[in-house]
């Protein structure tokens, strides 16, 4: 919907949100092209600033750096017309997981205060989780905390890393092992960007969709298992019909509306979780199912092999676990990993995807001992104990936590690189003859 409060500025349009509550607040925010909904909403409804910090990646910048340096403009000349705007900066960094160091923390810092920031700054993050898991972390320790809000423009950015508080740098010793918990104040979520991914983007995000209605929902599941294509086209596609299609709920197409439920669903599953367990002290460990082997398989891997392709082959070895315990039928672990194989994943170590990515010089240097060692020094291990989300069935968990394991069980499995190949009957078991809990 469009509005215009000043004959001087151009009319803003609106978008129609769908709002998810997180810890209390509805403060993730889904919908389409929410640039001057955007502004808007954070200069009405947030605490004042007297300077805003917007953070992307140089991919980013020359897509979207003018629209929202323009959408701040004219979104303030309808908030608070007649009163002198506060500074906006940006700052752009180089693209890929390289930037996610405490080097680069430290030069955003230094120049930050170089540019006279203080305590009354909001920091925007405009990109993946590279960007949001970085940006999030500066703006934790910048000034002992100033706010922050989240834009991911990523797929798995969306339904993973922009949810929840986690921020983080990367270092020689592994992924996300120096950081902080410190909530956005929003996270707003445009799926028209999502347009622009590249299709191993698409798929990489996929894998953590997959994931938690894996753990949560086996309806969701469902869905996503007979609905690849629709997905792929939703996301890919969906969002070309027009300039501004999907602004309002009146605009949205058929494919806007489902890539809107499976985003949403896949969200408010996270939002719930972290909301009951903020600082992962039990529950929100079940968002981890798959990221245990499949961040020992990424320290090694990275960063030819993306996040949500090691997520999952680790989810399939994960549920291969849960079935040598005898928790899971053959059949739900053939299911996830056809499901998986159908947004285009890999599904096993040696998968042809992997080893197309890496080679065989380097696919040789997942050597089992040195998986497990990563694993030992991975977050969700307590003291030696390693932990893993042991699946009951699709859609539910063994535990409301992750599981203890004996490494003897992990190595069994990382050491045989298990493949699972989903048969030509399963498909009919799948769509025609499923029982509850299989």
């Amino acid at each position: 919907m469009s509005t215009d409060s000043s004959s001087n500025a151009r009319s803003l349009q609106i978008a129609e949100v769908e709002r998810i509550s997180i810890l209390g607040s509805e403060s993730i925010v889904c919908g389409f092209h929410l640039v001057d909904y955007i502004w808007t909403d954070i200069f009405t409804n947030l605490a004042a600033a007297s300077t805003y910090v917007l953070i992307t990646d140089t991919n980013l910048a020359a897509l979207y750096a003018d629209k929202y340096k323009e959408g701040f403009t004219a979104a303030w000349a309808h908030v608070r017309p007649g009163v002198a705007a506060p500074r906006l900066l940006v700052r752009v960094l180089p693209p890929g997981e390289t930037s996610k160091s405490r080097a680069t923390k430290s030069e955003i810092e230094d120049w930050m205060l170089a540019q006279k920031c203080t305590r009354d700054t909001l920091v925007m993050a405009l990109g993946g989780g590279v960007i949001g898991d970085l940006v999030g972390f500066v703006a934790a320790t910048f000034m002992r905390g100033v706010p922050f809000v989240q834009v991911p423009t990523s797929l798995l950015a969306m339904v993973d890393s922009s949810i929840g508080g986690k921020t983080a740098v990367d270092t020689p010793a592994g992924k996300n092992l120096v950081g902080s918990f410190w909530q956005p104040k929003r996270i707003f979520m445009d799926m028209a960007v999502l347009s622009t991914l590249p299709p191993r983007e698409f798929s990489n995000g996929m894998a953590e969709v997959v994931k938690t209605a894996a753990i949560w929902t086996a309806e969701e599941f469902d869905v996503l298992e007979a609905g690849a294509e629709d997905i792929r086209a939703a996301v890919l596609e969906g969002q070309k019909d027009g300039d501004m299609a999907g602004l309002t709920i009146a605009s949205r197409s058929e494919a806007q509306s489902l890539l809107l439920r499976v985003i949403s669903a896949s969200a408010r599953v996270k939002a719930y979780v972290v909301t009951h367990d903020e600082r992962e002290s039990g529950m929100r460990g079940l968002l981890n199912f798959g990221h245990t082997i499949g961040h020992a398989i990424e320290a090694v891997l990275s960063p030819q092999v993306l996040h949500g392709e090691c997520v999952a082959v680790g989810c399939v070895l994960e549920a291969e676990v849960a079935r040598r315990m005898g928790h899971l039928g053959d059949v739900s672990v053939a299911r996830l990993a056809r499901c998986l194989r159908a947004y285009g994943l890999p599904t096993a170590m040696d998968d042809a995807i992997i080893r197309g990515l890496v080679g065989e010089e380097r696919l040789r240097e997942l050597r089992p001992q040195r998986l497990m060692d990563v694993m030992s020094v991975d977050k969700k291990t307590v003291g030696s104990q390693k932990r893993l989300v042991v699946l009951k069935r699709l859609g539910e968990t063994l535990e409301m936590k992750p599981t203890n394991i004996d490494d003897s069980l992990i190595l069994e499995v990382v050491s045989e690189g298990v493949r699972v190949n989903a048969v030509a009957d399963v498909t009919q078991q799948a769509v025609t003859v499923v029982p509850p809990g299989s």
